[in-house]
C-alpha cells in the first residue's frame, strides 16, 4: 500500500471538512430601532424608560452596558468587531479612552491572524492561513489590513469600563502578544481569541460562543445579545486630529492578505463612506 499517498489524501480530506465547516452561515439584520433591553445583572447602565420604549428615539453611550465600580464612567470602551474579509470574515478588539464628547482620543486594535507577512512579501501568510487548516501555525495579534474601514463592519458589541478594567484588559493584551502561540483554524483563531478577552472581562458568553464553530459575525451579535443589547451600535467618532489607533508598526496596519478584506460592491462602498462621514451615532 502506498502510505504516503493515503496520508496525503487523508489531509486533503480533513482540510476541505474543515474549510467547509467554516462557510457563513445567514446574517440576522438588527436595526438602530429594534428595542433596547436591560443589560445582564451585573452590570451597571443607566438606562432611560423612554429610551427603552420610544422606537424612534435615538440611542446613546448610556444604553450601553457598563462594567466598574460605582456610577457609571463613559471614559473607557471595549469593542468586538466582525468586519468582512476574502476569506470568512475576522473577529478583533477595539479599545480605548474618550474624551468628554465621547470621541476617541486613544485606542488600540487587537486581533489574532496567522503570521507570515514582513516588509517586501505581503502575501506570504497566505503558506500559514492555508496550513494553519490543518495544523497550527505562528501567529500574530495586532491589527489587520481592514480593520479601521468602517465599511467593512459587519457586526459591533461595545462596552465601557473603568480605569481597573481597562488596565487590567490592557495588561492582558500585553501578555499575549508576548505569547501568542499558534493560529489554527479549528481550535486557535480569532474568534477563540475574542473570546479569551470576552472572558477577561467576565461578560456572559452563550453556549454555542463556549462551544466554539462560530463564524465570526455570529460571535459579535451573540455575545451583544447574551450581554443585553438588542439594537445595532453605531461607530464612535475619532477626536479632531487624532490617531484612530496604537500602532507600534511606524503608523501603519500590519497588512494579512489572508485578513483582507472582500470588494464590496459600488452600493457597499458608497453606504460605509457615508457612515464614515457621518461620524456614527447621536451621542
Amino acid at each position: 500500500m502506498n502510505y504516503g499517498l493515503l496520508a496525503r489524501s487523508v489531509s486533503l480530506a480533513v482540510g476541505v471538512a474543515l474549510i467547509q465547516c467554516l462557510q457563513p452561515g445567514p446574517a440576522h439584520a438588527q436595526t438602530a430601532a429594534d428595542k433596547v433591553d436591560a443589560p445582564a445583572h451585573k452590570y451597571s447602565s443607566a438606562h432611560s424608560s423612554s429610551a427603552r420604549n420610544a422606537r424612534t428615539q435615538a440611542w446613546s453611550t448610556a444604553d450601553e452596558p457598563y462594567i466598574g465600580a460605582g456610577a457609571p464612567h463613559w471614559r473607557y470602551f471595549v469593542e468586538f468587531r466582525a468586519r468582512n474579509a476574502a476569506s470568512y470574515g475576522h473577529v478583533y478588539v477595539m479599545f480605548g479612552e474618550v474624551n468628554a464628547r465621547h470621541e476617541i482620543i486613544k485606542s488600540e486594535i487587537a486581533g489574532l491572524f496567522p503570521a507570515g507577512d514582513a516588509r517586501g512579501c505581503e502575501n506570504c501568510s497566505i503558506y500559514n492561513w492555508t496550513i494553519g487548516h490543518v495544523l497550527p501555525v505562528p501567529s500574530e495579534i495586532g491589527a489587520s489590513d481592514g480593520d479601521l474601514e468602517e465599511q467593512y463592519v459587519l457586526a459591533r458589541f461595545r462596552l465601557w469600563v473603568d480605569a481597573d478594567q481597562y488596565k487590567r484588559l490592557s495588561a492582558y493584551i500585553r501578555e499575549r502578544k508576548a505569547d501568542k502561540g499558534p493560529w489554527n483554524a479549528l481550535f486557535a483563531n480569532c474568534v477563540s481569541f475574542g473570546r479569551d478577552v470576552a472572558s477577561v472581562l467576565n461578560l456572559q458568553i452563550p453556549p454555542k460562543v463556549a462551544l466554539g464553530f462560530v463564524y465570526p459575525q455570529g460571535f459579535v451579535e451573540a455575545l451583544r445579545d447574551a450581554n443585553g443589547v438588542k439594537h445595532t451600535q453605531l461607530s464612535l467618532r475619532d477626536a479632531s486630529g487624532s490617531f484612530p489607533w496604537a500602532s507600534s508598526n511606524n503608523g501603519q496596519a500590519k497588512v494579512s492578505p489572508v485578513e483582507r478584506p472582500a470588494k464590496t460592491t459600488a452600493a457597499q462602498a458608497t453606504a460605509g463612506a457615508s457612515s464614515a462621514s457621518s461620524g456614527g451615532s447621536a451621542q
